[in-house]
């Protein structure tokens, strides 16, 4: 067999070659993995605020045609932000003694009302972040990160499938939460 000089350069070429491939590959999972994790936060919070919705308009209306026109007149409009059906449940909570019911039909009573308030927020939070800023690519930990500032506070999420785990617990509580049954 004869030594090729050449043989070590075209080996180095392709070994750098399948090293960038492979980072490449990983960078394409990490982007993928954190753009499925904010479809997936847009979609919970887009839940949570038609569940408001529904709880909004199960208050005030018994008939069900007006509960469409109410919804479509009101609930629907772009003046009546998440934050403002927040605001309204809120209230509406706050006058109200409610009674949780589970799958068994099992009663409790909703005690912390502010706590509830808070985890609506903090899904409203997150949305807001997600959907006004841009992710960047975390030096340290190469994983994607979203800074974003709230209540004049800097704050940072990484976005990956632990966030998108805790998210989603935090979504289904509150889920469960807004099934009410007024007392």
């Amino acid at each position: 067999m004869r030594f090729n000089r050449h043989a070590a350069p075209n080996r180095r070429l392709c070994l750098t070659y399948f090293v960038r491939k492979l980072k490449d590959k990983m960078d394409k999972d990490i982007v993928s993995e954190a753009h499925e994790v904010r479809s997936r936060i847009l979609n919970y919070s887009i839940l949570t605020e038609i569940e408001l919705e529904n709880f909004i308009e199960c208050y005030f209306i018994d008939n069900e045609e007006k509960k469409g026109k109410f919804k479509e007149f009101i609930l629907s409009e772009e003046f009546f932000t998440f934050e403002e059906k927040i605001k309204i449940f809120g209230k509406i909570i706050k006058e109200k003694s409610f009674k949780i019911v589970d799958e068994f039909h099992k009663e409790y009573d909703l005690k912390d009302k502010e706590e509830l308030i808070r985890k609506i927020r903090y899904i409203q939070e997150i949305r807001n972040a997600i959907a006004h800023n841009h992710p960047f690519r975390n030096e340290k930990t190469n994983e994607i990160t979203l800074k974003y500032k709230h209540e004049k506070k800097n704050k940072e999420i990484t976005l990956n499938n632990d966030f998108n785990k805790e998210f989603f617990n935090l979504y289904h509580k509150i889920f469960l939460l807004l099934h009410f049954k007024l007392k």
